[in-house]
């Protein structure tokens, strides 16, 4: 008997955080409550009015032209001041606003984190097109990432606008950051290029996803050059001084099986470290691409996990 109910105990500690639904569901909110800005010339718009759409049984977004960015904030009593906003992913057609949007700010929300689900603007399909015509249409007509051009534009806005916010959310404006999942990780890596470094999110979290460019943005310095006559064996310099401009710490995760952006992650990775930066990498045996809240049996289910415990210690980094 005593040995069954220490299973049953370990089996309690043991399960992750529950995901419900809280009382600190807010009502999506306007991103731009007089209006997106117009993109004139921007290849994403369709030649005709179009309207969002649900699909998959509302699992996914289609044709958003309003973005909007919804709050899940946790009890103030496990509130720990971080925020992070959430953009899901979708090749820029779509958003996969459960799996890897509403689910995951669940389970930050419920670790104390104050995460907020981005649904940006798409590229945009005119009525009758199918999935497959429109996949097609998008990968013979759009250069590498010009498709997600508003979404970063989207995305930035919503950084400013939980700054913003923080005193009535219960959150520090120096935690705030931001995470993303394929073609979202696009969206949040861009986001840490913004021209004003106080645009910026403090801390980034890129799951299988990443700037998508034909080539990578141009990556600023991490640390100040040594001074001279620094020793060239790293073992003998002194620790490095954070450059002016530097990027926001980061965390990439990604299966290895991933044909999707496999190679073009890991490049982005071999450029952040030559440029100096040590992020966080998890990289899965197994998972494949978009494994976001599923579960597959490999590593890469306990992702936020560690996503979780990388926040923990970034609470204490300032």
């Amino acid at each position: 008997m005593m040995r069954n109910i220490l299973a049953i105990i370990a089996l309690v500690l043991a399960a992750p955080i529950i995901a419900q639904p809280t009382e600190g569901e807010l009502p999506p909110m306007p991103v731009w409550p007089k209006g997106p800005p117009v993109m004139k010339g921007w290849p994403g718009l369709a030649k005709v009015p179009v309207q969002e759409e649900a699909r998959d049984n509302g699992e996914t977004l289609w044709n958003v032209t309003v973005p909007t960015l919804q709050p899940f904030l946790p009890d103030p009593a496990r509130a720990n001041g971080m925020a992070v906003v959430v953009a899901p992913g979708g090749g820029f057609r779509l958003l996969a606003i459960h799996h890897e949007g509403t689910r995951v700010a669940r389970w930050l929300a419920a670790r104390g984190v104050a995460a907020f689900v981005l649904k940006y603007r798409l590229i945009q399909s005119p009525p009758g097109e199918t999935n497959e015509a429109m996949r097609k249409r998008v990968q013979e007509t759009l250069a590498p990432g010009v498709g997600g051009d508003p979404g970063v534009e989207d995305a930035l806005e919503a950084l400013r606008i939980v700054r913003a916010n923080a005193q009535k959310w219960r959150i520090n404006p120096q935690r705030v950051g931001i995470m993303g999942f394929s073609a979202g990780g696009h969206v949040a890596g861009m986001s840490m290029f913004a021209a004003d470094p106080k645009d910026r999110p403090d801390f980034a979290g890129l799951i299988y996803g990443f700037p998508f460019g034909s080539a990578n943005p141009p990556i600023p310095p991490a640390n100040l050059p040594f001074p001279a006559g620094t020793p060239k064996e790293p073992w003998l310099q002194p620790k490095a001084v954070p450059a002016p401009g530097r990027l926001p710490p980061m965390f990439l995760a990604m299966a290895q099986d991933d044909l999707a952006v496999g190679v073009g992650f890991r490049n982005f990775y071999d450029h952040l470290f030559a440029a100096g930066y040590r992020p966080e990498v998890h990289l899965y045996e197994r998972g494949s691409h978009g494994f976001g809240m599923a579960t597959r049996d490999t590593t890469a289910d306990h992702w936020i996990e560690q996503f979780g415990w990388w926040l923990d210690t970034e609470i204490k980094r300032k």
